[in-house]
């Protein structure tokens, strides 16, 4: 239930050098209709390549929600508005909110947080690894350490740990999450659980509204946790996939784009800094000031938001939000396969590619 960002440095080079005159091209090109008077025929549905993905929203337009803002006055979006799932997306709000809380002095970033007190939040063999690999990278080896807090927020967005936004929400509270995304002009938020999220999908009788009742259960009851550690799934894909729809964490392409861009403009005011560091702790391509990026991935669900700041100052916004993959595409992409994230970027710097987008909708 991770999100694999490994090869996404490498994705992005090529992305904006294949790109970079169609970047410049852009800006020439402002104010031009965003789909051509007629739509060329859509590439076959191919969730291996950029262009296939093109047709796989056009084959598949129930199944997907997207907004892009090249910042140079070209936008597209479909079912923007919609609540549909998000997976490890959502991470983005948490670290608005302790981006918030470290400026307001509510949080020290060099605290020393037990990892007893971080693994309170942490269901095993749930994740796709990204709590060990976290540890791993942190050099966290013994029991009894200690783990500055920054660092664990560190572990939220790269290796996409998955304890440590309810370790926040516990902390700071559910007004904070709600006021951060608010602040990046996301007002319908619904606050959201990673951990209750997870118990509903390996339990159904949970409802969606007593997750975070469960996760904090979870984190205080130890026979409760014993119990929730041993269910699972199960193996049927099509039922896995729709109680992640009935259970998991959920809201709109629009929201979620609107908090990215706020955060990397720096309209999102104080704490803009902490989060978008964070955000973009891969090195920039050429050509380019920053790029942030936050994905997520459940059965059937993947998940990418995507920010780039330009040396001229504007910066480009993309979202998609993909439900009901079948389990070959899902495994396929999940796999290594990051040709939606090629797509992000091209639409982000390529008119003709945003076009095919509005065309494929």
């Amino acid at each position: 239930m991770t999100r694999k960002l490994g090869t996404v440095t490498a994705a992005v080079a090529v992305a904006v050098s294949l790109g970079a005159c169609s970047a410049d091209d852009s800006a020439d090109r402002q104010g031009e209709p965003e789909a051509p008077a007629v739509c060329a025929p859509l590439p076959p549905a191919d969730i291996t390549t950029a262009s296939g993905w093109v047709g796989y929203v056009g084959s598949h337009p129930d199944d997907v929600a997207f907004a892009v803002d090249d910042g140079r006055g070209r936008t597209v979006a479909h079912r923007a508005g919609e609540t549909v799932p998000l997976a490890s997306a959502i991470k983005v709000v948490h670290l608005a909110a302790y981006a918030r809380a470290v400026v307001s002095g509510e949080l020290d970033p060099a605290e020393p947080v037990p990892l007893s007190e971080w693994e309170r939040w942490y269901l095993p063999n749930t994740d796709g690894g990204a709590h060990p690999k976290a540890l791993q990278r942190l050099g966290v080896t013994e029991p009894g350490a200690t783990v500055p807090l920054e660092q664990m927020v560190t572990a939220m967005i790269q290796e996409s740990d998955n304890a440590v936004p309810d370790y926040l929400r516990d902390r700071i509270g559910d007004a904070a999450l709600a006021d951060a995304a608010a602040q990046g002009g996301w007002d319908d938020l619904e606050v959201p659980t990673l951990l209750g999220s997870t118990i509903a999908l390996l339990d159904p009788a949970i409802s969606r509204d007593s997750r975070w009742d469960a996760a904090q259960r979870y984190a205080h009851d130890g026979a409760y946790r014993e119990q929730v550690v041993r269910m699972a799934p199960g193996d049927d894909f099509p039922a896995v996939t729709a109680r992640v729809q009935e259970s998991g964490v959920a809201g709109s392409a629009a929201g979620l784009a609107s908090l990215h861009r706020a955060i990397a403009t720096g309209d999102f005011g104080p704490g803009s800094d902490v989060a978008r560091r964070t955000l973009e702790w891969q090195p920039a391509p050429p050509g380019l000031d920053g790029l942030g990026f936050k994905g997520g991935n459940l059965p059937g669900v993947v998940t990418e938001a995507m920010t780039i700041r330009r040396t001229d100052g504007t910066v480009a916004t993309a979202v998609l939000l993909t439900s009901n993959l079948s389990s070959e595409d899902y495994l396929n992409i999940i796999g290594g396969n990051f040709a939606h994230q090629q797509l992000l970027l091209e639409a982000m710097t390529d008119p003709d590619t945003t076009s095919q987008l509005s065309c494929a909708v």
